[in-house]
């Protein structure tokens, strides 16, 4: 194991890797999604989508985004400093611990202002919870680029919530969590399920890190000047994540107010196979920060060149997922069971491209992070962020979900394009002919009809 370790580090195989865990955990989640929608309603589904949604607006608020600073600072320590990035690390861990803990007295308001329904208890007590502290984690591993700690993260989530799924999906009927579809006691099994898994995922990175260090009871904790200086670049990319929400999941909640939750199903499974072109962009964004700071840091001659071939490498693996993806996107509703939810078939080629342009406005603002101009980064957020609310309040009570398709795909390649106008000042990316050749590919594969459809 050893030899493998130091083989796959000399060749720089952190992307494959994250790739790798990105992949079996793809597989593993079609069939958690094929059991889910086995076991709940298409309304409790809708539930379920929309507190996923809420979720993702409350993770980085809650965590004031000091994981994404974690990782940055880091790279400011010299390599042999393991004091001090045993204390960067335990205080961040704290900091975080604290914003879960506050998440969850929310929550338990929540809880006890509105008739103690135990659905939002467990889905934002429980499962937000367990994400926050997961994020936190994932972050870690790939922070010191343990990518053998963030697959088996993944890895672990994906299957263990497999097998809950599926148990609940076939266990016999009768009584109990298998109650009738109005008593919503199916979303409190499966959330609970699902934030036990969670939590213990969390409790395992805790221990592994406590072992070896990381994370430490007798690691100082930073001045306040230092933790001042992670708030500064912190806070910033805290209001961007929140703008980031009302890019990528202010639909679904908009769709749940102005619609119904029907549409918001149909909508959600729409995005989860439109997600599966995120293969490429969240093995992409896994590494490309480390990879870009070294890259930077080293200040190499070819380094220029060397980034620019990595950005077109990930756009170009991207175009290839969105053409295998829309190749079998119908026979994925069928292999699913999923007739139920065969409206929301066309949002699926929208979606992916507009997770195209997703991945590349992350790529091109990348020299915004490194130059610890994370306040620009609002900018990038901002305008598509408020193009996108705008346009579903507009056309979703005209349109219901093909509107939050649409919008979506509009408001991401308006990220990209300012996200490229902003970063460009702080790393000037060459070759931007290659970059427009492969857009326009990514559009043309994504949008000229197939003849089967």
């Amino acid at each position: 194991m050893d030899r493998l370790r130091a083989w796959l580090r000399a060749r720089d195989a952190s992307f494959f890797i994250y790739a790798a865990a990105t992949v079996v955990s793809a597989a593993l989640t079609f069939y958690v999604v094929k059991y889910v929608i086995a076991f709940l309603s298409k309304d409790e589904y809708g539930t379920w989508g929309y507190y996923q949604a809420l979720a993702a607006m409350l993770l980085p608020v809650v965590s004031l985004s000091l994981p994404q600073a974690m990782m940055r600072m880091y790279f400011d320590r010299a390599a042999d400093d393991d004091a001090g990035r045993a204390s960067l690390a335990t205080t961040t861990f704290l900091l975080n611990a604290a914003g879960t803990a506050v998440l969850f007295l929310l929550a338990a308001a929540a809880w006890l202002a509105g008739g103690r329904d135990p659905v939002a208890l467990v889905l934002l007590g429980g499962v937000a919870t367990g994400q926050v502290g997961l994020s936190f984690n994932n972050y870690l591993a790939r922070m010191r680029n343990d990518y053998w700690v963030y697959f088996a993260n993944r890895v672990a989530e994906a299957a263990v919530f497999m097998a809950l799924a599926a148990l609940a999906a076939f266990a016999p009927a009768g009584g109990g969590w298998r109650a009738a579809p109005g008593a919503w006691s199916r979303l409190v099994w499966l959330g609970g399920g699902y934030a036990a898994l969670l939590w213990g995922i969390n409790l395992a990175n805790a221990a592994w890190y406590a072992g070896r260090g990381v994370l430490s009871r007798r690691a100082a904790l930073l001045p306040w000047g230092e933790i001042r200086a992670l708030l500064i670049f912190s806070l910033p990319v805290t209001a961007t994540y929140f703008l980031g929400w009302t890019l990528a999941s202010a639909d679904v909640w908009l769709l749940k107010k102005l619609s119904t939750l029907a549409e918001v199903a149909d909508y959600v499974f729409a995005v989860g196979v439109g997600s599966v072109v995120s293969l490429v962009s969240q093995s992409a964004l896994t590494d490309w920060p480390r990879f870009y700071y070294a890259q930077m840091q080293e200040g190499r001659p070819d380094r220029d060149a060397a980034i620019a071939r990595r950005v077109r490498f990930y756009l170009w693996l991207h175009v290839a997922a969105i053409l295998a993806v829309r190749l079998v996107a119908r026979f994925a509703y069928r292999l699913l069971g999923a007739d139920a939810y065969a409206a929301g078939l066309e949002y699926v080629s929208y979606l992916l491209l507009g997770n195209f342009f997703f991945l590349a406005g992350n790529l091109f603002a990348a020299g915004i992070g490194y130059a610890k101009k994370t306040y620009l980064g609002l900018l990038t957020f901002a305008v598509p962020g408020l193009l996108n609310v705008g346009f579903n309040l507009w056309l979703i009570p005209l349109w219901g979900a093909r509107a939050a398709a649409l919008t979506t795909l509009g408001s991401y390649a308006a990220f990209a394009v300012v996200s490229w106008a902003v970063g460009r000042p702080y790393y000037r990316f060459t070759g931007w002919r290659g970059i427009l050749v492969v857009s326009g590919a990514a559009t043309v594969v994504a949008l000229v009809p197939l003849g089967w459809r």
